[in-house]
């Protein structure tokens, strides 16, 4: 017996999950909190089941035709952001190296959203999901980074909240549709 897993939507609602927290993690700092070791742990877990599942896009490929890179690429990429970090909170408590990848990431997810958008059946919503995603994570890394800055936490903040909404619209778009 084989189970069916919807490669697209489980992906989408990680990515959703991962939005929603960072959120949360940068909304506390805006209001004089801090990133603490413990709170690494949720980045962490949701970059081991991301790394299961984008690899299993690289290899399986399970959607049909370049549609496995399109979306197995970067979010095998946005995996090993989560991974990075959750370990560095983890270990050190903070965020101070993880920009150094963030950024890198979300220039590559605004690329490959760009490749989405001349390939997708509605490419206004995926395309959009992907830019402010790429424009999220290269916010973001600063933001964790200079988090007394708190103009940079406000743009981060409201980057990923847009990112978030404009997900869980495809998310459930996705959802239904298959």
């Amino acid at each position: 017996m084989s189970g069916f897993v919807d490669f697209l939507s489980t992906a989408g609602y990680l990515l959703l999950i991962a939005d929603v927290y960072a959120a949360y993690m940068l909304f506390r700092l805006i209001r004089g909190g801090s990133v603490t070791r413990e709170a690494g742990a949720v980045p962490f877990s949701l970059g081991l089941v991301a790394m299961g599942l984008g690899l299993a896009m690289n290899v399986e490929w399970p959607l049909p035709g370049p549609f496995n890179f399109i979306f197995g690429d970067p979010f095998l990429l946005f995996a090993v952001l989560l991974l990075a970090a959750g370990l560095e909170m983890l270990v050190f408590g903070n965020l101070n190296y993880v920009e150094g990848l963030a950024i890198p990431v979300g220039l590559i997810a605004i690329l490959y959203g760009i490749v989405i958008a001349y390939n997708s059946l509605d490419p206004i919503f995926v395309w959009g999901m992907f830019m402010l995603q790429g424009l999220a994570g290269m916010f973001a890394g600063p933001a964790f980074t200079n988090s007394k800055k708190k103009y940079l936490l406000w743009i981060a903040f409201i980057m990923i909240a847009l990112a978030a909404l404009l997900t869980a619209v495809v998310c459930v778009q996705t959802s239904f549709e298959h």
